[in-house]
Protein backbone atom coordinates (compact mmCIF):
# COMPACT_ATOMS: atom_id res chain seq x y z
CA UNK A 1 0.00 0.00 0.00
CA UNK A 2 0.97 3.41 -1.14
CA UNK A 3 2.32 5.93 2.26
CA UNK A 4 0.13 8.60 0.94
CA UNK A 5 -3.27 5.98 0.37
CA UNK A 6 -2.65 5.11 4.05
CA UNK A 7 -2.23 8.72 5.85
CA UNK A 8 -5.11 9.56 3.73
CA UNK A 9 -7.82 6.84 5.12
CA UNK A 10 -6.55 8.00 8.90
CA UNK A 11 -8.48 11.48 8.51
CA UNK A 12 -11.27 9.63 6.73
CA UNK A 13 -11.76 7.42 9.86
CA UNK A 14 -11.57 9.72 12.38
CA UNK A 15 -14.00 11.87 10.47
CA UNK A 16 -16.39 9.22 10.30
CA UNK A 17 -15.90 7.95 14.44
CA UNK A 18 -16.48 11.58 15.11
CA UNK A 19 -19.70 12.01 12.99
CA UNK A 20 -21.11 8.72 14.58
CA UNK A 21 -20.17 9.77 18.52
CA UNK A 22 -21.67 13.30 17.88
CA UNK A 23 -24.61 11.43 16.41
CA UNK A 24 -24.92 9.32 19.43
CA UNK A 25 -24.09 12.47 21.57
CA UNK A 26 -27.18 14.62 19.97
CA UNK A 27 -29.83 11.66 19.56
CA UNK A 28 -31.53 12.21 23.08
CA UNK A 29 -31.15 15.86 23.10
CA UNK A 30 -33.24 15.63 20.04
CA UNK A 31 -35.25 12.81 21.06
CA UNK A 32 -36.26 15.13 24.19
CA UNK A 33 -36.80 18.10 21.76
CA UNK A 34 -38.98 16.63 19.28
CA UNK A 35 -41.07 15.23 22.79
CA UNK A 36 -40.86 18.60 23.97
CA UNK A 37 -42.40 20.34 20.13
CA UNK A 38 -45.29 17.55 19.86
CA UNK A 39 -46.47 18.61 23.59
CA UNK A 40 -46.61 21.98 22.53
CA UNK A 41 -48.32 21.07 19.37
CA UNK A 42 -51.03 19.30 21.46
CA UNK A 43 -51.70 22.37 23.60
CA UNK A 44 -51.86 24.79 20.58
CA UNK A 45 -53.67 22.07 18.69
CA UNK A 46 -56.95 22.43 21.39
CA UNK A 47 -56.80 25.98 21.03
CA UNK A 48 -59.04 28.52 19.60
CA UNK A 49 -56.25 31.29 18.77
CA UNK A 50 -58.49 34.32 16.64
CA UNK A 51 -55.56 36.47 16.62
CA UNK A 52 -52.41 34.23 15.69
CA UNK A 53 -50.62 34.55 19.14
CA UNK A 54 -49.26 31.41 18.49
CA UNK A 55 -48.74 31.30 14.63
CA UNK A 56 -44.64 30.68 14.90
CA UNK A 57 -46.43 26.98 16.91
CA UNK A 58 -45.61 25.10 13.73
CA UNK A 59 -43.86 21.85 13.02
CA UNK A 60 -41.40 23.31 10.20
CA UNK A 61 -39.67 25.08 13.27
CA UNK A 62 -37.82 24.65 15.31
CA UNK A 63 -40.10 25.02 19.01
CA UNK A 64 -36.58 27.04 20.37
CA UNK A 65 -37.64 29.31 17.72
CA UNK A 66 -41.57 29.69 19.08
CA UNK A 67 -42.75 33.11 20.78
CA UNK A 68 -43.46 32.35 24.30
CA UNK A 69 -40.91 29.30 24.43
CA UNK A 70 -37.51 29.54 25.81
CA UNK A 71 -35.08 26.76 25.73
CA UNK A 72 -31.60 25.64 27.56
CA UNK A 73 -29.77 25.90 24.34
CA UNK A 74 -27.14 23.47 25.56
CA UNK A 75 -29.56 20.87 26.41
CA UNK A 76 -31.88 21.47 23.57
CA UNK A 77 -34.82 21.62 25.91
CA UNK A 78 -38.12 24.25 26.65
CA UNK A 79 -37.69 25.43 30.01
CA UNK A 80 -40.05 28.39 29.74
CA UNK A 81 -43.57 28.83 28.48
CA UNK A 82 -44.71 32.84 29.12
CA UNK A 83 -48.18 33.02 27.31
CA UNK A 84 -50.39 35.97 28.46
CA UNK A 85 -52.50 38.81 27.85
CA UNK A 86 -53.67 37.16 24.68
CA UNK A 87 -57.00 35.90 23.55
CA UNK A 88 -57.23 32.11 23.67
CA UNK A 89 -59.82 30.17 24.26
CA UNK A 90 -60.25 26.25 24.90
CA UNK A 91 -58.08 23.44 27.37
CA UNK A 92 -54.88 22.78 28.72
CA UNK A 93 -53.53 19.83 27.51
CA UNK A 94 -52.65 16.64 29.58
CA UNK A 95 -49.49 16.27 27.14
CA UNK A 96 -47.54 19.39 29.14
CA UNK A 97 -47.17 17.09 31.90
CA UNK A 98 -44.40 15.62 29.20
CA UNK A 99 -42.38 18.71 29.32
CA UNK A 100 -40.12 17.58 32.23
CA UNK A 101 -37.61 19.70 31.81
CA UNK A 102 -39.71 22.45 32.20
CA UNK A 103 -39.08 25.09 35.31
CA UNK A 104 -41.43 27.88 34.48
CA UNK A 105 -45.34 27.78 33.23
CA UNK A 106 -46.90 30.99 33.26
CA UNK A 107 -50.20 31.20 31.02
CA UNK A 108 -52.24 33.62 32.48
CA UNK A 109 -54.81 36.62 31.67
CA UNK A 110 -56.53 34.56 28.84
CA UNK A 111 -59.66 33.15 27.89
CA UNK A 112 -58.53 29.53 28.68
CA UNK A 113 -61.17 27.09 30.12
CA UNK A 114 -61.63 23.28 31.31
CA UNK A 115 -59.92 21.51 34.25
CA UNK A 116 -55.95 21.61 35.47
CA UNK A 117 -54.42 18.46 34.03
CA UNK A 118 -53.42 16.42 37.08
CA UNK A 119 -50.21 15.41 34.94
CA UNK A 120 -48.83 18.81 35.74
CA UNK A 121 -47.91 17.28 38.34
CA UNK A 122 -45.11 14.78 36.52
CA UNK A 123 -42.76 18.37 35.99
CA UNK A 124 -40.31 17.62 38.66
CA UNK A 125 -38.16 20.39 37.43
CA UNK A 126 -41.16 23.46 37.89
CA UNK A 127 -40.58 25.88 39.71
CA UNK A 128 -43.17 28.48 38.82
CA UNK A 129 -46.61 27.84 37.89
CA UNK A 130 -49.18 30.69 37.12
CA UNK A 131 -52.19 29.91 35.54
CA UNK A 132 -54.13 32.74 36.96
CA UNK A 133 -57.09 35.13 35.34
CA UNK A 134 -58.08 32.28 33.49
CA UNK A 135 -61.23 30.38 33.35
CA UNK A 136 -60.23 27.27 34.22
CA UNK A 137 -62.62 25.35 36.18
CA UNK A 138 -63.14 21.84 38.35
CA UNK A 139 -61.03 20.81 41.46
CA UNK A 140 -57.28 21.26 42.12
CA UNK A 141 -55.40 18.40 40.86
CA UNK A 142 -53.64 16.61 44.59
CA UNK A 143 -50.80 15.63 42.04
CA UNK A 144 -49.25 18.81 42.43
CA UNK A 145 -48.17 18.19 45.57
CA UNK A 146 -45.56 16.00 43.29
CA UNK A 147 -43.82 19.49 42.84
CA UNK A 148 -41.39 19.77 45.36
CA UNK A 149 -39.05 22.29 43.54
CA UNK A 150 -42.35 24.60 43.53
CA UNK A 151 -42.14 28.09 44.31
CA UNK A 152 -44.76 29.75 43.00
CA UNK A 153 -48.62 28.42 42.95
CA UNK A 154 -50.64 31.17 41.07
CA UNK A 155 -54.15 30.30 40.25
CA UNK A 156 -56.37 32.52 41.45
CA UNK A 157 -58.82 34.60 39.53
CA UNK A 158 -60.58 31.40 38.27
CA UNK A 159 -63.67 29.12 38.71
CA UNK A 160 -62.23 26.27 40.36
CA UNK A 161 -63.91 24.54 43.16
CA UNK A 162 -64.26 22.03 45.55
CA UNK A 163 -61.47 21.37 48.64
CA UNK A 164 -57.94 22.81 48.50
CA UNK A 165 -56.37 19.20 48.69
CA UNK A 166 -54.32 18.14 51.51
CA UNK A 167 -51.40 17.19 49.72
CA UNK A 168 -50.36 20.50 49.02
CA UNK A 169 -49.64 20.77 53.01
CA UNK A 170 -46.66 19.27 51.69
CA UNK A 171 -45.29 21.81 49.78
CA UNK A 172 -42.25 23.88 50.85
CA UNK A 173 -43.39 26.22 53.53
CA UNK A 174 -41.38 28.83 51.33
CA UNK A 175 -43.53 28.09 48.44
CA UNK A 176 -46.25 31.05 47.38
CA UNK A 177 -49.19 30.08 46.92
CA UNK A 178 -52.52 32.04 45.84
CA UNK A 179 -56.06 30.82 45.33
CA UNK A 180 -57.49 33.75 45.96
CA UNK A 181 -60.89 34.89 43.74
CA UNK A 182 -62.16 31.36 43.48
CA UNK A 183 -64.63 28.95 44.22
CA UNK A 184 -63.23 27.02 46.70
CA UNK A 185 -65.01 25.16 49.79
CA UNK A 186 -63.97 22.87 52.67
CA UNK A 187 -61.25 23.35 55.48
CA UNK A 188 -58.78 26.05 55.63
CA UNK A 189 -55.10 24.49 55.23
CA UNK A 190 -52.97 26.01 58.12
CA UNK A 191 -49.82 23.83 57.01
CA UNK A 192 -46.80 23.96 54.73
CA UNK A 193 -47.06 26.48 52.49
CA UNK A 194 -50.80 28.12 53.93
CA UNK A 195 -48.11 29.90 56.19
CA UNK A 196 -46.54 31.95 54.14
CA UNK A 197 -47.53 35.16 54.24
CA UNK A 198 -47.21 35.78 50.63
CA UNK A 199 -49.78 32.81 50.53
CA UNK A 200 -53.83 34.12 50.25
CA UNK A 201 -57.00 31.91 50.23
CA UNK A 202 -59.39 35.47 49.98
CA UNK A 203 -62.14 35.81 47.99
CA UNK A 204 -63.69 32.14 48.48
CA UNK A 205 -66.45 32.69 49.99
CA UNK A 206 -67.36 29.14 51.04
CA UNK A 207 -64.18 28.10 52.22
CA UNK A 208 -64.31 26.92 56.06
CA UNK A 209 -67.69 25.16 55.02
CA UNK A 210 -68.63 21.96 53.94
CA UNK A 211 -68.69 21.45 50.32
Amino acid sequence: MAPNAAVARVPLAVTIFVAVATSMLLAPAEAGLYSDRDALLALRGGLQDPDGALRSWILEVNPCEWTQVTCDRVANRVTEIVIGFVNLTGPLSPELGKLDQLTKLWISYTNIQGTIPEELGNLENLNTMHLHNNSLSGQIPASLAKLKSLKQLHLQQNRLTGPIPSELDGLSDQTSVNLSNNDLCGPIPTDGPFKNINSSLADNPRLGSNC
